[in-house]
This record gives C-alpha cells, structure tokens and sequence, in this order.
C-alpha cells in the first residue's frame, strides 16, 4: 500500500482442543500501530476498524513448521492454504 511504512498488530489467540471444532485458531486485534507517509498512529480509517475485531482459521495441520488452513470458495469447493514457518525472519 503506497505510504504505508509500518502496521504491527498485537493481538490475542486460542487454539479450540473440543471435539466441534479442533484446531479452531482465533484472534482478536488489540492494539493497532501505523506509519502511513512519516505520520505515526492515525486513530482513523481501515486499521482502526479491525481493533476489537476476532478472526478465525480453521486449521486442519499445525506441526509447527507447516500450518495448513481450510476455507471455502464462493462456489463451496474447498481451498487451503499453505503457510511455512521462516524462523530468519522472526529474528528481525
């Protein structure tokens, strides 16, 4: 997005272990920080919105490298989505 330098969103997580929905990940945003063109922690637009917000995954695999995610297209076939972990990355 052009003028955005930063946007770190804090958030709280769980992972539902019942027999409904195992590996249910959800989140809720906390606390947003943006820098959009130098001008730090704008209280409006888009990211102000998420805060308070609570998102899901369903999670269908977790080994901690590899995280595989099931969702579903408008015409009700199913995708996922694979992500993998970049432990490099994590040190920055």
């Amino acid at each position: 997005i052009m003028g955005l330098n930063e946007l770190v969103a804090k958030s709280t997580c769980s992972v539902d272990i019942g027999v409904v929905n195992p590996g249910l990940f959800s989140f809720e945003y906390e606390d947003i920080k943006t820098n959009i063109f130098g001008i730090s922690n704008l209280p409006v637009g888009f990211f102000g919105l998420l805060k308070g917000r609570v998102n899901y995954i369903d999670t269908v695999w977790f080994d901690g490298e590899r995280w595989i995610e099931r969702n579903y297209a408008e015409n009700g076939d199913v995708v996922y989505s694979v992500y993998v972990r970049d432990e490099e990355d994590e040190k920055s």
